[in-house]
């Protein structure tokens, strides 16, 4: 095996008539070279993407919402918070009235929203929306402007604010067709203002665009509702768990006629396409691999004709026709493995720099991020090497049972 291997290693640097042999095994390391190094720096980046995802997802929304059957409302939240966060994590409880509603501006602009009615010192506790305010605060209260009414606050997302062309200190109307009253004059939906306390911008489209938050004693007045809540908001420790955590929830606090939601089943086939896309660039990129093992077959079966006399020469002096072919097994596979370090090596460099010093810029207002998100798992290496060396292995097969064929004599009288 020694001999092998040091045989197929001299054939890699030994070219005394094939220049032109020589070129192809650069390009054949230089393509395996390149297609280690784009799925590297691919796959790191779309785990970045996934991870910048689900931080968004997190901080704007409850991990998990519970809700009464039939939208009907739910009394004594105190007694249903203290039973949920007894149970073990839970991180925090929170009250909630949502509806959807329709924000007009006063210059007549509109636009669809889903109203939140939120306990401001809870609802810090849930999300991290106060951390993305760009605009005024995260506060339900009317500064008052000198000269003008006083209405109740409301927060909205920057992408709403745009579509309404309002800021902070600007009044809006929200109309709520769940509150409709019947007049002499038919149905009538009811309708508050609500001055714009500030903005948030937390980079998720369905968020920023269609978020509106007030307080939760304003919602209760808006619809009607006295003391009661139209969800719960429940934040738990261990995220990926919130499916098990729901089916806890509802299970302590009596089944029936409470159910719920959670962050997993509510963004499920967003999660499944990322990782449906993450299979697939797998895939595509793959090939480049595959490009670069047909010049390490290439590359081998020039080889094995420069070295035909050689190879008689060898045969002649003991040397099996199996031991023959591991030689240019282990010739291949050294042009692999070289070019699989490389790669490996230069894409933890590339992907490094990318998430280091941003070099890349994409446009914020389009996508959800503003440079490229970097996440390097030690199970993509592991892979992108495991799969490089195996295609590179397989490259060698053929070229390999070709050289340990060559009947002994006709090899050395080759020409």
């Amino acid at each position: 095996m020694k001999v092998e291997l040091f045989i197929g290693w001299r054939y890699l640097f030994s070219r005394r008539n094939s220049r032109f042999v020589s070129i192809f095994t650069l390009i054949a390391i230089s393509g395996v070279w390149l297609g280690v190094l784009s799925l590297i720096v691919i796959l790191a980046v779309l785990n970045g993407f996934h991870d910048d995802l689900k931080e968004k997802i997190l901080g704007s929304m409850p991990h998990i919402t519970l809700e009464s059957f039939d939208n009907q409302p739910i009394l004594g939240y105190d007694t249903l918070a203290a039973k949920i966060a007894t149970l073990p994590g839970v991180v925090s409880v929170a009250p909630l009235i949502e509806s959807e509603c329709m924000a007009v501006s006063e210059t007549r602009e509109n636009s669809g929203a889903k109203l939140r009615g939120v306990d401001l010192a809870a609802e810090q506790e849930i999300t991290r929306v106060k951390d993305h305010i760009v605009s005024g605060a995260f506060t339900f209260e009317d500064p008052q402007p000198e000269g003008q009414m006083s209405y109740p606050g409301a927060v909205i997302g920057s992408y709403m604010a745009q579509v309404l062309r309002v800021g902070a200190g600007d009044v809006i109307t929200v109309w709520a067709p769940r509150s409709i009253k019947i007049t002499p004059f038919g149905l009538s939906a009811s309708w508050r203002k609500f001055r714009v306390t500030g903005i948030f911008d937390t980079g998720l489209f369905d968020v920023d665009s269609y978020l509106l938050y007030i307080s939760l004693k304003e919602a209760q007045s808006f619809f009607g509702m006295k003391n009661a809540i139209s969800n719960i908001e429940v934040r738990i420790r261990e995220v990926e768990r919130a499916p098990e955590m729901r089916e806890k929830i509802v299970a302590a606090l009596g089944g029936y006629p409470y159910t719920g939601t959670d962050w997993v089943v509510n963004n499920q086939n967003l999660f499944e396409a990322l990782k449906l896309e993450k299979a697939v660039m797998f895939v595509i990129l793959t090939l480049i691999i595959l490009v670069a093992a047909s010049n390490i077959v290439g590359n081998l079966t020039m080889l094995v004709m420069d070295k035909t006399r050689e190879i008689g020469i060898l045969r002649s002096m003991g040397l099996s026709g199996r031991a023959v072919g591991r030689v240019f097994v282990f010739h291949g596979l050294i042009i692999g493995a070289v070019g699989t370090l490389l790669g490996a090596v230069s894409g933890y460099v590339v992907a490094t720099l990318l998430d280091k010093y941003q070099l890349i810029s994409i446009p914020g207002d389009v996508y959800f991020i503003s440079s490229f998100p970097v996440n390097m798992q030690a199970g993509d290496f592991i892979l992108v090497i495991a799969a490089s060396l195996l295609i590179s292995f397989a490259a060698t097969i053929y070229p390999a049972w070709r050289a340990s064929a060559l009947p002994p004599v006709e090899a050395i009288r080759y020409e």
